[in-house]
């Protein structure tokens, strides 16, 4: 019995030792500033970054002009505002702006999957749709042309300077999520709910592991730890190959697409190394379980070998 106790243990520990380092680097995504800003801090200097800004920026003016403004102008029209907008950000205000957009939405998400936790879901991919709002970037960018117009303009009586906070207009993108068929929304709020709480785990771990070497009698509890560790190995390149390393799937536009995927090798490079470790010391668990065991069987055999010489 104390053998089967054993094995469940350290079984147990290696699966809320992988659940704890999940919930960790989840828990810091939505609820630490560093991981996102080194994950996502260079997007603006990417390319495919403006045509994307420039997409949203053309959308929203074509609001404030003329209808037959925007038709005459046509491409022209996007080329144009493209290169503008790509020199816009070199302006030196767009880094915190850009800042100040990450760490915004970051929080919002963070509550609107505290929302659905709490309230529940649709079912709907769509409640997880991700609203990212570029207006502090919309702001940075275009605030030397607009103080440049006020000071050139502002002294005309018949010139309104408010009008030209049309350059700035509020730019939010929707960003689908993008789930597999049949995938629970609840599920992904579930799991930034129990991230809270990943230091228990990763104590609860502790203590399995312990209580397992404790109760597995002689040779048996480096049988479970070595079963324990090969379990953990298994999770531990789950987690290199799989968890730190997540397909988007298909994303619309090649500036969209090439985002995306710099996004996907940036979270890559800050998640994978920690799923390394894990694997790595559960490798060196395995190594110590197969040496005591090889030590206990050694230690059991000169023990019957000094009781037949007696």
């Amino acid at each position: 019995m104390r053998q089967v106790l054993s094995v469940i243990s350290l079984l147990l520990a290696a699966v809320l030792a992988a659940t704890a380092l999940a919930g960790f680097q989840i828990n810091q995504l939505l609820r630490e500033q560093e991981p996102i800003a080194q994950i996502a801090g260079d997007l603006p200097q990417q390319e495919g970054f403006s045509e994307l800004v420039t997409e949203t920026l053309m959308t929203e003016l074509e609001s404030e002009l003329p209808g037959g403004l925007t038709n005459l102008l046509g491409d022209a029209a996007d080329s144009t505002v493209d290169s503008i907008v790509a020199s816009m950000l070199e302006n030196e205000g767009v880094d915190a702006a850009w800042d100040e957009t990450l760490q915004g939405t970051r929080a919002d998400y963070t509550a609107q999957l505290e929302t659905l936790f709490e309230q529940g879901t649709t079912g709907d991919a769509s409640d997880l749709d991700l609203p990212v709002d570029l207006s502090p970037m919309s702001e940075a960018m275009t605030e030397p042309l607009r103080e440049g117009l006020d000071s050139a303009l502002g002294w005309l009586p018949f010139v309104d300077t408010s009008s030209f906070e049309f350059l700035a207009p509020e730019l939010v993108v929707d960003i689908e999520a993008t789930l597999g068929e049949g995938a629970d929304p609840y599920t992904w709020a579930l799991l930034a709910e129990v991230s809270r709480h990943w230091l228990v785990l990763a104590v609860s771990a502790g203590v399995l592991a312990a209580l397992g070497l404790l109760l597995g009698p002689g040779r048996s509890r480096w049988v479970a730890l070595t079963l324990g560790g090969l379990l953990a190995v298994g999770l531990g390149l789950l987690g290199v190959f799989a968890i730190s390393a997540p397909e988007f799937g298909a994303v619309a536009g090649e500036a969209n697409a090439a985002l995306a995927n710099h996004v996907q090798s940036r979270f890559t490079e800050w998640a994978q190394p920690a799923w390394w470790i894990f694997t790595a010391a559960a490798g060196a668990a395995v190594v110590v379980g197969l040496l005591g065991s090889v030590a206990a069987r050694s230690s059991r055999r000169g023990s019957r070998r000094r009781d037949l010489d007696r």
